[in-house]
């Protein structure tokens, strides 16, 4: 009577509404929530993502510089008003030749640089230069976050793929309890059979929980990806195209990382462009400002308006002048600052170079991954097939007395084993492609 209430698996009750609850939880996202594409999920972080606003912001700045820089470089016009009193007496006052009893006026002026040694051109380039680096740093913060979703996106796939997998184990291990508890009661196994198989089946359901677990972590942090951490109400579809293999190897002939494909190294040859404008920016010191200078409008003098209307002289009228102005000495500061921007700039360059090495070396070891984990595929999938047959063979010659409940259950966990590995280097591939599509993102 014993063995009889032991035939059936016991679960604990908290244990089994957890696996109900979860397993509504994986029926109602279909009927309650979004289910959102990769396209989706990536369309969503593009349009909340901070990283690309400051982006965005930044770039607008440049480009308001740059106009500036336009605007400032035509003549400017200011009109001015003055009235200056200089009273005088016998023992105070200022001479009255100089203030000739105070200065009136109301005019016009315009002031416009004729040449500047070429530093308002260096300026200029200057800042279409900071204008071209901040449009490709806008475009490398879109490619990190298409990186980053997708990464998020990937793990929460391969954590639903694996607790579907744990849930087709747990379907079989239950059928094949229920072939051992009518084996156990017609006398053909020992109880010790049943035991070992409901273990097994208890191991996969905690595994199951566990899988559940992890994909609420896996959506929190695609949701934090895609900017909005506190909405996790979706759920995601997997891609509708299987993995191509050409698409790979496409992926994989494809050059060196150079300064026109790769954002990173565009960026940096950008900021030694900008570093060189700047060495031409001090050296335009050295050279002399030419302006040219103009007004019209009325002025006089206190004197003058105090006279009547026939004496006097003409208030309205107008002046041109020049203005040239040049720095002779300086104690070498301006030789000191230009060899400190050259400095400035060779560093750069040496940056850059790092970089490019830097990269193209991750390129190569990424690339070395890629064909590895190809590789792993094409022996997981031999292994799984030869896995499946195995258990399929086993079982068969379990049911006829053949083999012992032991030798069924280690070929179930080599079979689950070669399927779990199966979808790590599936998940693996297509986060090593993921990575490499970063490289070459335009």
């Amino acid at each position: 009577m014993t063995n009889a209430r032991r035939d059936l698996p016991t679960v604990h009750p908290l244990r089994l509404a957890a696996l109900i609850l979860l397993s509504l939880g994986s029926i109602a996202p279909g009927l309650a929530q979004r289910v959102l594409s990769l396209d989706q999920c990536t369309a969503i972080a593009l349009d909340q993502n901070l990283n690309m606003r400051s982006a965005n912001v930044a770039l607008r700045l440049a480009k308001l510089a740059r106009e500036e820089a336009d605007r400032s470089g035509r003549p400017q016009v200011r009109a001015s008003a003055k009235a200056l009193v200089a009273p005088y007496s016998d023992k105070l006052g200022y001479d009255p030749a100089i203030t000739d009893g105070g200065q009136y006026s109301a005019q016009l002026g315009v002031q416009g640089l004729l040449f500047d040694g070429g530093a308002r051109s260096s300026r200029a380039r200057q800042l279409d230069a900071d204008v071209e680096r901040l449009g490709i740093d806008e475009r490398r913060a879109a490619r990190d976050v298409r990186a980053s979703v997708a990464a998020a996106f990937f793990d929460l796939l391969q954590v639903m793929d694996e607790s579907s997998l744990q849930r087709e184990r747990i379907d079989g291990l239950s059928q094949y309890l229920d072939l051992v508890n009518r084996l156990y009661h017609g006398g053909g196994v020992n109880y010790t059979d049943v035991l070992k198989t409901e273990v097994s089946l208890e191991n996969a359901r905690t595994l199951l929980e566990k899988e559940v677990q992890a994909g609420e972590s896996a959506k929190l942090s695609l949701a934090e990806a895609m900017g909005s951490p506190d909405d996790t109400a979706f759920a995601i579809a997997a891609p509708a195209q299987p993995f191509d293999s050409a698409a790979a190897e496409s992926l994989l002939v494809r050059g060196a990382v150079d300064s026109v494909r790769s954002l990173d190294l565009q960026s940096a040859r950008l900021n030694v462009e900008r570093s060189l404008f700047s060495v031409d920016i001090v050296r335009s010191e050295r050279l002399p400002s030419v302006s040219l200078t103009g007004d019209v409008g009325l002025l006089s003098s206190g004197d003058n308006l105090k006279l009547p209307s026939g004496r006097r002289a003409a208030t309205v009228g107008y002046s041109v002048g020049i203005t040239v102005e040049n720095l002779l000495f300086d104690w070498g500061s301006t030789g000191l600052r230009i060899e400190q921007q050259q400095l400035e700039t060779e560093n750069l360059r040496l940056n850059f170079e790092l970089q490019r090495r830097t990269l193209n070396a991750s390129l190569e070891r990424l690339r070395g991954e890629i064909r590895s984990t190809m590789g792993q595929m094409r022996s997981i999938a031999r292994t799984q097939n030869i896995a499946e047959d195995n258990y399929a063979l086993t079982k068969a010659q379990y049911a006829g007395g053949g083999t012992t409940a032991l030798d069924v259950l280690s070929a179930e966990q080599l079979l689950a084993d070669s399927r779990l590995a199966a979808l790590q280097s599936r998940a693996d591939l297509k986060r090593l492609l993921s990575k490499l599509e970063q490289f070459y993102a335009q």
